[in-house]
């Protein structure tokens, strides 16, 4: 071993607490072959002016590492492997094998922009014939609340709700989301069992312990209140779309966990592997 291996690729903080730091960043990335050079374009690309990946992109935590290495892998391998993913993916976030064609053969981009007023960027997406999904993506963190007086009137996922399904309008597409988080909802949920609307709306988002706020919000959109679909009715009608199906809408909302991604990618790289003759440096 060389005295830079010797060296380690980085280090935690005092004690060996918090998140690894790593030195170089593509050491927090798993990179396809070839895929360098679109990495560092990535991870340096601004948002609302700012290079708010940049600095993030050394952190063992980082949100964006992951979504770069999962969806960038998937994204190259090769086409059979690929599809069978997105359909074991498609099952886990939404109880159905039965995919859509414009998924299994549409194109994935990370870190894409939407919208034009009104604009949210985007930390996967798949584009394809007669569809749109986007994928929101947590680990340790909660979902952002609203904060009018920061000029943020919705929480995260009704942006996304409402970007998304006006992009997908646009384009006569089927708009599909998708919550990727750490754990399944219903263990998110029980973080805070019994929190009310007047709670999940006025705590802020802050620490792994509120991790509940993405679950509840995902939830009362998805499931309604008291079986009823009035919340997601009443976020279609502000948004001025006209009239789409609360409860279709609420069909194309899934929750998939970062385990099951990995698993679906791993064994798509593996059969991809299995495919080709690899040369080692």
């Amino acid at each position: 071993m060389n005295k830079i291996e010797n060296a380690g690729k980085g280090r935690r903080g005092p004690g060996g607490k918090g998140p690894f730091k790593y030195r170089n960043p593509e050491d927090n990335h798993v990179i396809w072959p070839g895929r360098a050079k679109a990495l560092r374009e990535f991870i340096e690309q601004p948002y609302a002016g700012m290079k708010h990946k940049l600095k993030n992109a050394h952190s063992s935590n980082s949100e964006d590492a992951l979504t770069w290495s999962c969806f960038d892998v998937l994204a190259h391998v090769a086409y059979d492997a690929r599809r069978r993913a997105l359909m074991d993916i498609w099952e886990l976030s939404f109880g159905t094998r039965d995919a859509p064609d414009g998924v299994l053969s549409g194109t994935i981009a990370i870190g894409k922009p939407y919208g034009d007023e009104e604009a949210t960027e985007v930390d996967a997406s798949i584009e394809g014939p007669g569809v749109l999904v986007f994928i929101e993506a947590k680990l340790y963190a909660p979902m952002s609340q609203a904060s009018p007086s920061k000029n943020k009137p919705h929480n995260q996922i009704e942006r996304k709700l409402r970007v998304g399904l006006r992009e997908a309008a646009r384009g006569k597409k089927s708009f599909y989301f998708v919550l990727l988080d750490l754990a399944p909802l219903d263990t998110l949920r029980m973080l805070n069992p019994g929190a009310s609307l007047e709670e999940a709306t006025t705590t802020p988002a802050a620490g792994f312990g509120r991790k509940w706020l993405t679950a509840y919000w995902f939830a009362r959109y998805k499931y309604g209140s008291r079986g009823s679909h009035a919340p997601l009715r009443k976020l279609l009608r502000d948004a001025r779309f006209d009239d789409p199906n609360a409860r279709d809408v609420a069909a194309r909302m899934g929750w998939l966990t970062w385990a099951d991604l990995y698993k679906a990618v791993l064994r798509a790289a593996v059969e991809t592997c299995q495919g080709k003759k690899w040369e080692h440096s």
